[in-house]
This record gives structure tokens, sequence and C-alpha cells, in this order.
């Protein structure tokens, strides 16, 4: 967001503030960088830049020459830039099916992937009913309490799942949230055997949602897409329509995608 200056806003923790900063300033770069470089062109102090490059390179966003010590953005700025683009252009593919799913059914329909234990919203195609609670577009919701999200977890096996949620404290947002390592497994094999998720009241009371995976031709969990409204409008009735319409959805989506937006 900006300012009234037109200039961005810099909230937030001054070390993460100024970790971005080092990366806006590499990116921005085009090459690599001497430590000094960095330090006079921040207005930062030498020992302060040293502290937060040492803490890129640790996790991969920078890397620095063994000879001549220069930085430059790393693998992990790439990887992020190109799981960006994938998902601007999964969402671009997708939105004519959702489209239509919305049309046919005139509910909220919503496409997600999965981020750690996290499903974030990339694309959604607007209902004409109303929506007590609307997850936005870029917004993350807990994975193991929401359709979507459950739909982009039965893509992990058993021993991916207990690797994922190690040491986990599954927080019981309601009295039908799943609260172990244990039901989720169970759970995530049941949704791969019938191919589709729900939340039944699991993330907000009264929020009933269903949702389907999006597989691509090898059969890995790329995505998920899914339809969400009031428990009282989706009785079981809509939601078997709903589902049909999004297995038919889902399944063009797939042919369209292929295999170039597999992702771990």
């Amino acid at each position: 967001m900006n300012d009234l200056t037109g200039e961005p806003r810099r909230n937030g923790a001054p070390a993460v503030t100024r970790a971005l900063r080092v990366l806006e300033l590499l990116a921005d770069a085009g090459g690599s960088l001497k430590l000094t470089e960095v330090a006079e062109r921040l207005e930062l102090p030498k020992s302060t830049a040293h502290h937060v490059l040492a803490a890129l390179i640790d996790f991969g966003w920078v890397e620095r020459d063994p000879h001549t010590l220069e930085v430059t953005l790393g693998l992990r700025a790439w990887e992020v830039g190109q799981a960006y683009q994938r998902a601007q252009s999964m969402s671009q593919r997708a939105r004519p099916f959702m489209d239509a799913v919305r049309d046919q059914l005139g509910e909220t329909i919503r496409l997600g992937i999965r981020s750690g234990r996290d499903n974030v919203c990339i694309a959604k195609s607007e209902g004409g009913k109303h929506l007590v609670f609307d997850q936005r577009v870029g917004a993350r919701l807990p994975a193991h309490a929401t359709g979507l999200g459950k739909a982009l977890l039965s893509g992990l096996d058993d021993r991916q799942l207990a690797e994922l949620y190690a040491g986990f404290e599954f927080e019981p947002f309601t009295e039908n949230t799943i609260t172990s390592l244990a039901d989720l497994q169970a759970e995530s094999v049941a949704i791969r055997e019938r191919g589709w998720a729900q939340d039944n009241g699991e993330y907000i009371l009264g929020i009933r949602c269903v949702a389907v995976p999006i597989l691509s031709r090898s059969g890995q969990v790329v995505a998920a897409m899914s339809v969400s409204g009031s428990a009282g409008r989706l009785d079981d009735a809509r939601c078997d329509k709903a589902l049909h319409a999004l297995h038919e959805a889902a399944g063009l989506l797939s042919e369209r995608l292929g295999d170039d937006t597999d992702r771990t």
C-alpha cells in the first residue's frame, strides 16, 4: 500500500523490513553487489548488512560468490518467482471452468493451492448468493480445517502428512474440526477413495464446503476447486450437484494444465 506521497509504506518488524529491502536492492541491481555497496545504498551499518545477508544466505534467498564475496539473488528467490508465475497461469487457465460452475450453481467458486499447512485462494468466481464468510484471493486458511485444504492434502500419503504436521498442535476452530494427525490421515484416505473433500462447519459453524482435487496428467494434486455456502443452502442434494459440476470442471482443467504445474 502507498502513503500520500506515493511511496510504499514500510510497516512491520525492522529486521524483516531490512531483509526485504536487501532483496529489492539485489533484484533491481540485476547483478552482484559487494557488502559495502549493499550497506551504502541502503544506508545501513556494515555490521547490520552483514547479519541480514548472512540470514538470507542461510535460507537460500541470497548467494555469495566464494571468491569475490559478492552477493546476488539466490535460488529460493527464483523458486518463489516461478511458483507465483505458476499460480497466475493456473488461475488464468481455470477461470472459464470456474465461471461455468458458478453460472450453473449460482454459488462462489474458489481455486486454491497448498503452501505448507495452509490452503491459499488464488482465484475466485463470485456467486450471487450471500456468504457469511468469504475467503479473499491471496488469503490463507488452515488446510486441515477446510474442504479446499483437505482436497489439497489428499495428495500426500501418511508419511508425508506426518512430516508436514510433525510437532503441530491442531487448533479446534469448532467442535467439528479435525484435531489429530491420525484423524487427518484417515480423512485423507477417504478423500482419495471417493475423490472429493468437504468441510461441514469445521472452520466456521454453519458454513459447508465441498471441493475436488485437480490433478496433473501424472496424477499429482496441483490445486483444488471448491463450492461453499451456508449449510442450510448447501444440503446433500445441492452438494451432489455441486460435486458433479466440480468433477467435470476439474477434469477439463487437468487436461489443460498437463504436467507443467507439478509442485511439491
